[in-house]
């Protein structure tokens, strides 16, 4: 590729958005002159083998706003490194980026979460870097972030209220029943799902929803300065039960009697209290609160 790519772009983008699974359709639709890079042409990028389309960064406007759009994430689970998936926030900070806006898909913990709410993330508890993997491990640039950034407002709250007056401003949001949350976000790394004890554990924290993304550019961006929006869409639901007991189930077997239906066996711990189809839905409905943010930006 050639090293002067970014002469060709037009007005350097000042919003960048990372593109969760299902919720490109806002970099499909940007407006201007549209410029595509796949990752494959930046020295430094990585490809996701969970996605079947290829990365790449798209620039273009939307309402007349710079922006640049990722596509396609990668992900620790992948067997890649922390700096590696993170390496795209630091190429679009020295782009000029001043607003980092996240889309992400998760799963919900809290027992009033439900399929197809949106939520603005407020905080978030990250087991792996709790446990000693922070992308910032190593030696500091002084030129990209201070050696030891504070975390403590994450999320900006400028954009997170942001976030609501747009939503409560858009009527076809409001007609379509649409419902947006703030919650704190947990981050494993996956790719397995969480055990019921490790759901229950979680919102003892104080999590009300949980993924496998996301974090690691949010501590990123936050060390080069960047302010953070994230928007997630809740996909699926953890059950809320306990773990039934075998012993009782054994006993009732030998006695011939039926345990009762919350006490029997389950070994899918993601409950659909909600609606697929709805949950589907509002992939279009978080891509029009984006735009709607964006625009007043």
């Amino acid at each position: 590729m050639r090293s002067d790519w970014w002469l060709h772009l037009g007005p350097l983008p000042r919003v960048a958005i990372v593109c969760g699974a299902g919720l490109q359709t806002v970099a499909e639709k940007l407006e201007g002159s549209v410029t595509e890079i796949p990752y494959a042409e930046i020295p430094g990028f990585v490809t996701s083998t969970v996605v079947k389309s290829t990365g790449r960064l798209l620039f273009g406007e939307i309402s007349g706003m710079p922006v640049v759009c990722m596509v396609g994430r990668c992900h620790y689970y992948e067997g890649y490194s922390m700096k590696q998936i993170t390496f795209p926030v630091r190429v679009i900070s020295l782009l000029g980026v001043q607003t980092l806006v996240v889309t992400t898909a998760v799963s919900g913990l809290a027992a009033d979460m439900d399929i197809g709410d949106i939520v603005v993330v407020r905080d978030h508890v990250s087991i792996p870097t709790l446990a000693g993997l922070n992308p910032l491990i190593g030696p500091n640039f002084a030129q990209l972030g201070p050696r030891l950034p504070n975390m403590y407002n994450a999320y900006t709250f400028a954009l997170r209220k942001l976030a609501f007056m747009a939503f409560l401003g858009d009527a076809q949001l409001q007609q379509r029943g649409v419902r947006l949350r703030e919650a704190t976000f947990c981050y494993t790394t996956g790719p397995s799902f969480e055990t019921r004890a490790e759901c229950a554990a979680l919102r003892a924290l104080g999590c009300e929803v949980v993924g496998t993304t996301t974090v690691p550019e949010i501590v990123v961006a936050r060390h080069s300065g960047l302010d953070v929006l994230c928007l997630g869409l809740i996909t699926n639901v953890a059950t809320q039960s306990a773990e039934p007991s075998a012993e009782l189930a054994a006993r009732a077997a030998i006695e011939g009697k039926q345990l009762p239906p919350a006490e029997r066996s389950s070994d899918d711990i993601l409950s659909r209290t909600g609606s697929v189809k709805k949950g589907g839905q509002r992939l279009n409905d978080l891509n029009l609160l984006l735009r709607r943010v964006i625009e007043r930006l």
